[in-house]
C-alpha cells in the first residue's frame, strides 16, 4: 500500500461552509463538515490514481505563512489603464515545505502560484513579488473578492492506494536510459548552487503561455528573443511548473551534436536517434535542444540529410515534443534551410522589458543577494552598471546582461570577504572586462589633451599629423559623439612600409583597451593570406565553427582589429567589410551576430607608396596623391564608409635616430640585464652606424629591430656569458668601425 499525505488549506466561506484546496494540485471542494470534505477529496484522488496510475508528490513537512500585500487597483477602459490612488492591503497565504527532489517549494493556492526558494528568509519577499505580479492592474471589484476571505488554516488528507505498484509506461516511469546518456534533466535532481536565482521575474504571462502550449496543446515550441532577454530562465521556470503538474514530466536539455555523439559506423546515429524518439514518446518527456540552429547541419552533408530531417516524420505525427530557444536571425537561417521542419513549431516571441521592469528585477536580485550572502548592492551602483552596459554592451539584452554583470561583481566581492558593491566596484569590474581606462568611462574626469598627445608622441616618432588625427578620435569618443551603431572608427592607415602604421595601431589598442583585460587588445590579420574567395571560410568560419576574425572578436569584444595590407585581399572581402563598417555587425552562416561596435577597425595599405616617383608624404600635394590612389583602388561604396584616411610620411634620418635611441633604451628593461643590474649606455657612433645600416628605402624602420638583435643584443649576450660573475656595472656599448665594442666599469653602489 502507498500512502500520500497532502496539506489541505481550508477557510470558511460562511459560518456553515468550509472551502478547501489540496496544496500542490488543482483539486478543491466545498462542504459543511471538514471530515466529509477530506474524505471526498481523498476518494477523488484515489479515482485519479486508478484512472491515470499517478499522483503528484506532496510537500514534505508543510507549514503555513501569512503576509499582507499592498496593491494599487486600476480601472480598464478602452484599452487604457487608470490607476486608483488608494491602496488595498490583501492577505495572502503561502504553504511551503520540501520536495522529494531536494528543493524547497512554496505554493500560493488561492492565487494558483508556486515557486522554489533557497532560504526561508527569502519567503516573504518572494511571496510579495508573486502576489503583486498576480494582482497587477486588477480592478477594485476583483481585488475585493480576496479581501472577503476568512483566515485560513492548515489540515491534512491521507490517500491510501491499495495494491500500489510502479506504473512503467502509463505514468511516465519508464527509466529514460537514452535521455540520461545524451541529455540533462530539468528540474535538476540537486539544488541549484548558482548565486543568481533561476526565477523568471516579470515573465509570468509568457511562462503560463508556454506551459499551456506544451502541457495542454502538446505542441513543439521555439522561444525567439535577443541574447540575454531571459529565454533560458523562462524554460527553467516552465520545467518546474510542468514537473509539478499532474503529468510529472521533465525537460531534457541537449544539443544536436550530443545526440549523435559516439556514432562510429554508417547508420548508427540514426539508430540512436530512433531509440531516443521512441523513448520520448513512451515517457512523454520533452526534448529541450540548445544550439537548435545546428539541427539542420548535423548528421549529413546538407539539411535534407540532417538530424532535423530525420526527426521530421515523427515530429509531424506529434509523437514527441521539442522546445528550443533562438535569436530571430538564427530562426530565419533555420527556416531557410528546412522550412518544413520549422513549420511544425509554434513561435513565441519574447518582448523587451520596460525600463521599470528591468529595475524591478534588479531590485529583487539585490534583495536576494543581501539576504542570501549579506552583500549590499548600492542603488547608484546598479544605475551606473545599467548606463555602462546600455552604452557599451549592445549585443546582449536586458535584464540578462545586467544580472550577469552584477553576479560577477557579487562573486568577486564574496571571494574577497567584502560586503558592499558600490560605484567604484562596478567601475573597476567594467574596466577589467573591457580594458577601457577610467577617464573614458567617467564624465567627471576631464581629458588632458597634452597628456594624450604626449602618450602617442612617445610611442610613434616622426608622425605628428597621424598623432593629431588619432588624438581627435579619442576626444570624439570621450565626448560620446561617435556613432553608437558603427565601429568606434573605421580607419585606413596609408604610407610606406616601416613608418609606424602598426606601431600606431598597437599604441591605440593599449590606450583604449589595455587597462584591465588580460588578453592582447590588438587583433592582427595579414590580408595577403586572403587572396582567394575560398579563404572567406578561414576569416568568417563555416556552419560548424567560427573563423579567425569572428572567433577573435567574440573573445575580445573591446579591441583594435588591424587588417594589414588590405589592398592584397580579394575584392569579396571588401563586400564582407561593408556591413561591418556600416552597421557594426557581422552575421555568420548560422545567423549568429558578432558585434564590432566596440572595435576600432584599422586597415593598413601601401597604396601610392610605391609609385615611380618616390613619395615622402611631406606636403599636401603628396597627401592628395595618396588619397587619389586609394580612392581609385576601392569601390565608392567601400571608400565612403572609411571614416578617415590617415597618411604616414616616410621617415627621415633624424627620426630614425630617435627610433634607434628608443629601441636601445628599451633593452635596459630586459630580464637578463635587470637581474644582473647592468646599465647599458650607447655611444653616438653606434647610433649613427645603426641609422646608416637600419634605413631601408623600401621597408623603412621595419628591419631595424632585426639589425639591433643581430648587431647589439647577440654581442651583448656573448659578452655576458663569457663573464658569468658580471654584476652591478655600467656597460658602455660603442662601434669601433668594424664590430661592437663593450667595456665596463663598476657602478657606484650606495
Amino acid at each position: 500500500m502507498k500512502i500520500y499525505r497532502y496539506p489541505l488549506l481550508c477557510w470558511k466561506l460562511t459560518d456553515n461552509t468550509i472551502c478547501a484546496r489540496v496544496v500542490g494540485t488543482e483539486y478543491g471542494s466545498i462542504d459543511k463538515q471538514l471530515k466529509k470534505l477530506q474524505n471526498h477529496l481523498a476518494e477523488y484522488l484515489q479515482q485519479e490514481y486508478a484512472e491515470y496510475g499517478y499522483l503528484p508528490d506532496p510537500l514534505l513537512n508543510p507549514r503555513m505563512k501569512n503576509i499582507n500585500v499592498s496593491v494599487h487597483p486600476s480601472y480598464h477602459e478602452d484599452a487604457a489603464i487608470f490607476p486608483v490612488k488608494s491602496v488595498l492591503n490583501i492577505p495572502v497565504t503561502g504553504v511551503y515545505g520540501g520536495t522529494d527532489d531536494g528543493y524547497d517549494e512554496c505554493y500560493l493556492p488561492i492565487l494558483d502560484q508556486n515557486f522554489y526558494y533557497y532560504k526561508q528568509e527569502q519567503l516573504h519577499d518572494l511571496m510579495q513579488y508573486f502576489a503583486r505580479d498576480y494582482f497587477n492592474n486588477m480592478p477594485p471589484e476583483a481585488l475585493h473578492r480576496y479581501l472577503m476571505l476568512a483566515d485560513p488554516w492548515l489540515e491534512e488528507i491521507t490517500v491510501r492506494i491499495k495494491g500500489y505498484k510502479e506504473h512503467r509506461v502509463e505514468n511516465n516511469q519508464v527509466s529514460p536510459e537514452i535521455l540520461q546518456q545524451v541529455a540533462d534533466r530539468f528540474p535538476r535532481k540537486t539544488k541549484v548552487t548558482s548565486i543568481a536565482p533561476e526565477v523568471a521575474w516579470e515573465r509570468s504571462e509568457i511562462v503560463n503561455t508556454l506551459q499551456n502550449k506544451i502541457d495542454k496543446e502538446a505542441v513543439s515550441v521555439v522561444l525567439i528573443g535577443d541574447q540575454g532577454i531571459g529565454k533560458t530562465t523562462i524554460l527553467l521556470e516552465v520545467a518546474r511548473k510542468i514537473f509539478r503538474s499532474n503529468s510529472k514530466r521533465y525537460l531534457w536539455r541537449t544539443t544536436p551534436q550530443r545526440i549523435i555523439a559516439g556514432a562510429r559506423y554508417l547508420g548508427e546515429w540514426q539508430e540512436n536517434c530512433e531509440e531516443l524518439m521512441q523513448e520520448l514518446q513512451t515517457t512523454n518527456h520533452i526534448l529541450w535542444i540548445n544550439d537548435f540552429v545546428h539541427m539542420t547541419m548535423v548528421g549529413g552533408d546538407g539539411a535534407e540529410d540532417s538530424i532535423a530531417a530525420f526527426m521530421l516524420p515523427n515530429l509531424r505525427q506529434g509523437q514527441f515534443q521539442i522546445v528550443a530557444e533562438l535569436t530571430k536571425a538564427e530562426w530565419d537561417q533555420l527556416r531557410q534551410r528546412l522550412p518544413d521542419f520549422a513549420a511544425h513549431f509554434h513561435v513565441i516571441s519574447i518582448p523587451k522589458l520596460s525600463h521599470k521592469q528591468i529595475f524591478k528585477i534588479t531590485d529583487l536580485f539585490a534583495d536576494y543577494i543581501e539576504k542570501q550572502l549579506d552583500i549590499s548592492i548600492e542603488k547608484n551602483a546598479i544605475n551606473l552598471a545599467y548606463r555602462l552596459l546600455e552604452r557599451y554592451i549592445r549585443y546582449e539584452a536586458f535584464p540578462g546582461k545586467l544580472i550577469k554583470f552584477l553576479t560577477s561583481c557579487v562573486n568577486e566581492t564574496y571571494t574577497n570577504n567584502k560586503q558592499l558593491i558600490d560605484n567604484e566596484k562596478v567601475l573597476s569590474k567594467f574596466i577589467e572586462n573591457s580594458g577601457l581606462p577610467k577617464f573614458l568611462l567617467r564624465d567627471d574626469i576631464l581629458l588632458d589633451k597634452t597628456a594624450l598627445e604626449n602618450y602617442f608622441t612617445q610611442k610613434i616618432l616622426g608622425q605628428e599629423a597621424a598623432i593629431e588625427r588619432v588624438a581627435e578620435l579619442v576626444m570624439v569618443f570621450k565626448a560620446g559623439l561617435n556613432d553608437p551603431n558603427k565601429p568606434i572608427a573605421s580607419l585606413l592607415f596609408a604610407g610606406p612600409t616601416g613608418v609606424g602604421k602598426t606601431a600606431c595601431a598597437r599604441a591605440l589598442a593599449e590606450y583604449f583597451f589595455g587597462q584591465g583585460q588580460n588578453l592582447n587588445p590588438l587583433i592582427r590579420l595579414d590580408m595577403s593570406e586572403f587572396q582567394h574567395p575560398v579563404q572567406v571560410e578561414r576569416l568568417l568560419g563555416n556552419n560548424t565553427k567560427p573563423g579567425k576574425l569572428i572567433r577573435e572578436v567574440r573573445e575580445r569584444a573591446f579591441s583594435v582589429v588591424l587588417l594589414d595590407e588590405i589592398e592584397k585581399a580579394h575584392p569579396i572581402f571588401f563586400d564582407i567589410l561593408l556591413n561591418l563598417m556600416d552597421e557594426g555587425i557581422l552575421v555568420d552562416a548560422n545567423g549568429r551576430v558578432t558585434d564590432f561596435r566596440n572595435v576600432i577597425l584599422i586597415m593598413t595599405s601601401n597604396l601610392g607608396a610605391r609609385q615611380n616617383k618616390p613619395i615622402t608624404f611631406t606636403n599636401n600635394n603628396d597627401n592628395n596623391d595618396i588619397i587619389n590612389v586609394v580612392k581609385n583602388f576601392f569601390r565608392p561604396e567601400f571608400y565612403n564608409r572609411i571614416d578617415q584616411i590617415i597618411s604616414f610620411k616616410a621617415l627621415d634620418a633624424a627620426t630614425m635616430e630617435n627610433i634607434i635611441k628608443k629601441e636601445l633604451a628599451a633593452l635596459n628593461e630586459r630580464e637578463g640585464f635587470k637581474e644582473r643590474k647592468l646599465n647599458l649606455n650607447f655611444t653616438t657612433k653606434l647610433i649613427k652606424h645603426l641609422t646608416k645600416v637600419g634605413i631601408d628605402p623600401e621597408y623603412g624602420a621595419r628591419p631595424l629591430q632585426r639589425i639591433i638583435e643581430r648587431l647589439v643584443v647577440a654581442k651583448l649576450a656573448d659578452f655576458i656569458l663569457q663573464d658569468i660573475e658580471i654584476h652591478s656595472v655600467d656597460l658602455n656599448v660603442d662601434w669601433d668601425g668594424e664590430d661592437l665594442a663593450i667595456c665596463n666599469k663598476l657602478m657606484e653602489v650606495d
